[in-house]
């Protein structure tokens, strides 16, 4: 089974670099290719984020009834087509219909999937969290692998060609899922005896506070990604510095995440429940106040350290309080709320940067996360 994580770590490294990170890298050359303003193609990627968070809750109801197997098929056969569809578009309509088919894709492929397969298959608490920290190390370096890898490909071969060589990608991750995890991954006897109520609308205790905690820290996350840059260019970072300080923001997230994977004894609750909000918060914190380019830097990182965490915490959180029957049902709920903040905070962080100044914009988002701490603190771990 440790294989089967680590392989299903790789197919996630693969599936973010490939259908979600590559976007920026292709913005630019796809703009100018099919001659089309930036905002018409950006919006084919939001309407592909906003596809994937609709779908969420279902997807994670289709894996509690023990359809993994297929969710995954049907999802690697959509990235497929989209990139396809994508690669060879001549216009706005195609360029929309592909990308909502990679949209689709992501809902049944990235880290709410792969949370649930884990959740069921692995029943002790810290064997569990250790295979999420596997996951997550994995999926966490995508952008560091492939955000290059993606640059040089369009360089060399153009865009239309690297969406292709993204087909070939997403056919060898279909090809270990298939063989390797998918086949390792099926649910424990406990979990296959637990079967799930799928009572729509019937939303259990804690359920709304977890999705403020969660899409709030979505929204603190993107509101650094978006507006770190031009931060650092205001106080006069050269641009090539300021991007690699946000490419930080990535490799960041992993001692957390490293630490809980080489943990040997059980999982403090705090730990995973309040810090990542604390951390986040003093990131925030520093980045807006610090004057230096190095200080910014180990405000990102203590962000980042932060950020990790709150990745982890939702399968965990979810599964300790409502066990493996739904766990992916409530997962998806969840994650459709990420969805809507990540698809909505582009137009709102953006814009509101514009009238109030990056500053305050950073500042407020930090106080919507002190404002879900008591949340935080009054949640149990257990249902129990």
């Amino acid at each position: 089974m440790r294989r089967a994580v680590w392989l299903l770590g790789l197919c996630q490294c693969i599936l973010w670099g490939v259908l979600y990170y590559s976007f920026s890298v292709l913005l630019v050359p796809m703009e100018a290719t099919l001659a089309l303003s930036r905002t018409a193609v950006a919006g084919a990627f939001s309407a592909g984020l906003l596809a994937m968070a609709l779908l969420a809750p279902a997807v994670g109801r289709w894996l509690d009834l023990g359809h993994a197997a297929s969710v995954t098929r049907i999802g690697m056969a959509l990235a497929a087509l989209g990139l396809g569809i994508v690669g060879t578009a001549q216009g706005v309509t195609a360029l929309y219909v592909g990308w909502l088919c990679i949209g689709i894709a992501m809902a049944f492929l990235l880290y709410e999937p792969a949370f649930a397969l884990v959740a069921r298959a692995v029943e002790a608490e810290p064997h569990r969290v250790r295979a999420l920290a596997a996951v997550t190390v994995m999926g966490g370096l995508a952008s560091t692998i492939f955000l290059p890898i993606v640059s040089t490909l369009v360089e060399a071969l153009g865009w239309r060609s690297t969406a292709l060589v993204g087909v070939g990608a997403i056919v060898v991750a279909a090809s270990i899922m298939e063989v390797w995890v998918v086949p390792s991954l099926r649910a424990s006897d406990a979990s296959r005896a637990k079967r799930p109520s799928q009572r729509p609308g019937a939303w259990p205790r804690h359920m709304r506070a977890l999705i403020a905690i969660f899409a709030s820290g979505t929204l603190a996350s993107m509101a650094l990604t978006l507006l770190l840059i031009p931060l650092l260019l205001t106080r006069g970072t050269e641009p090539s510095v300021a991007a690699m300080v946000l490419a930080a923001l990535g490799i960041a997230q992993l001692p957390g995440r490293i630490w809980l994977l080489h943990g040997r004894n059980a999982i403090p609750p705090e730990l995973l429940k309040t810090w990542p909000i604390v951390f986040q918060v003093i990131g925030l914190t520093v980045v807006t106040f610090a004057s230096s380019a190095s200080v910014i830097a180990g405000g990102v990182a203590v962000f980042g350290l932060g950020s990790g965490l709150h990745t982890l915490s939702r399968p965990w959180l979810i599964q300790g309080l409502y066990g493996v029957a739904e766990v992916g049902r409530w997962n998806g709920e969840i994650a459709r709320a990420q969805g809507f903040s990540r698809a909505a905070a582009p137009l709102l962080m953006v814009g509101a940067a514009a009238v109030f100044g990056i500053p305050t914009v950073l500042l407020t988002v930090a106080g919507i996360l002190i404002f879900t701490l008591p949340f935080a603190l009054r949640l149990p771990h257990s249902s129990a």
